[in-house]
């Protein structure tokens, strides 16, 4: 019986010792009681996304979909880790290697490409004759546009006849003694009309948008503002930033701004919950309008969504970055997790579930689905086609806009 034993012996211990080696180089088999989770070999593929809060939701969302397909870099798991941060902040920290407790980004999804652009010229200023920031081009992951969302009552006052002069109308609002009385009376209506007497109780008019030096949103409004003002989509120039009469009129707007905010969820969510006692009209991602004006609307009354006559898109690009820190497997595990959210089913839930355009051009916006937000919310406004897009500045217009507003409006 001793030769048996023995054969026994040797073999479970060649079976071990096989299960050993396959473990060390193509990660755990089967179950207890052969585990054996050795080696580097089974260290995860970190990467570390810093990403515009706008798309918090569906980034986590998405993520959990992800992390279940087991996704692997040859024989190590992927982990994606996500950090929220201001689009601004994440152009700049990165491109300075600012990274605090965040740790180090392999992918940088700012609101907007604007501020890829920014990264990247920080960068080559701060790294000459380096190797470019971004790996090849940042691919948009979720479009969104900007747009006002406003009482039904108040808008049909400031727009009788719909903003077509958007920015005139409203910069010339704003800068009324009267407030709603005189806007009515600008417009048209008369003492005895409804409109009028109902302005009558409205006091100044209440608009509101963010803070161009740290939210994507404000940035973008002040852009859009420059564009308004020259009467022009694009070719905006340091110039036209300079100009003193677009300075003025500038001034005129923002002075009557009661507070600039740093996140845009905030307008819309004091939209909701204080309703026109807090903001006559806000500027905001179509988005977070989508998300939460049928809300607002059971709260207070008539709410709408009304798109500028030229409007920006955020298109949140995934920008895998060619920084020294981030490595070829990071890369590769980069490019899976953006597959991932540009594949139809996540593109589809970030239109059903969060209110996005589909970057992925395969994944219709014109559905027929009452799921689908913009035929559920076709009635308060939304639309399937936006108005024309301005052309997205140069980094060294952006940086004169913002240098302006700090100068005249953020002293």
């Amino acid at each position: 019986m001793q030769p048996i034993t023995r054969a026994i012996g040797f073999g479970y211990l060649l079976i071990c010792l096989l299960a050993l080696l396959a473990t060390a180089f193509i990660g755990p088999l089967g179950y207890a009681p052969l585990p054996l989770p050795i080696g580097p070999a089974q260290d995860p593929v970190v990467v570390t996304i810093w990403y515009g809060t706008e798309k918090k939701l569906w980034l986590e969302d998405a993520a959990q979909r992800f992390a279940a397909t087991n996704p692997r870099v040859g024989n190590r798991p992927v982990q994606i880790v996500l950090r929220g941060i201001g689009s601004r902040d994440i152009a700049l920290r990165s491109a300075r290697q600012e990274f605090g407790v965040d740790g180090p980004p392999t992918v940088i999804s700012p609101a907007s490409s604007i501020w890829v652009e920014v990264a990247k010229s920080d960068w080559a200023a701060l790294n000459p004759g380096s190797q470019p920031f971004i790996v090849d081009k940042a691919l948009p992951l979720a479009l969104t546009p900007l747009v006002v969302v406003a009482w039904k009552e108040r808008a049909e006052v400031l727009w009788p006849s719909g903003p077509a002069n958007f920015w005139q109308n409203l910069h010339d609002a704003l800068a009324n003694d009267e407030g709603w009385v005189g806007v009515a009376r600008a417009n048209g209506f008369t003492p005895g009309s409804p409109e009028y007497q109902r302005a009558t109780l409205w006091g100044f008019v209440k608009f509101g948008h963010t803070s161009p030096l740290t939210s994507n949103s404000g940035a973008q409004a002040l852009i859009l503002m420059a564009y308004g003002y020259h009467g022009k989509v694009k070719g905006l120039t340091n110039v036209d930033a300079l100009d003193s009469g677009f300075q003025q009129w500038l001034r005129e707007i923002e002075m009557a701004v009661l507070e600039f905010g740093d996140s845009t969820g905030t307008f819309m969510t004091n939209m909701v919950q204080f309703g026109p006692s807090k903001y006559d009209m806000v500027l905001v991602y179509e988005n977070l309008a989508l998300e939460n004006i049928e809300s607002a609307q059971r709260r207070w009354g008539d709410i709408r969504i009304y798109y500028p006559p030229a409007t920006m898109f955020s298109d949140h690009p995934y920008a895998i970055l060619n920084a020294p820190w981030v490595t070829p497997e990071q890369r590769q595990a980069a490019e899976q997790f953006r597959d991932f959210l540009l594949s139809p089913p996540i593109q589809q839930i970030a239109l059903d579930q969060y209110g996005f355009r589909p970057a992925n051009p395969d994944v219709s916006i014109r559905t027929s689905e009452p799921s689908n937000p913009f035929n559920r919310y076709s009635v308060y406004g939304a639309m399937f086609d936006t108005p024309p897009l301005v052309e997205t500045p140069s980094s060294d217009v952006v940086t004169t806009l913002l240098d302006l507003w700090r100068r005249q409006i953020n002293r």
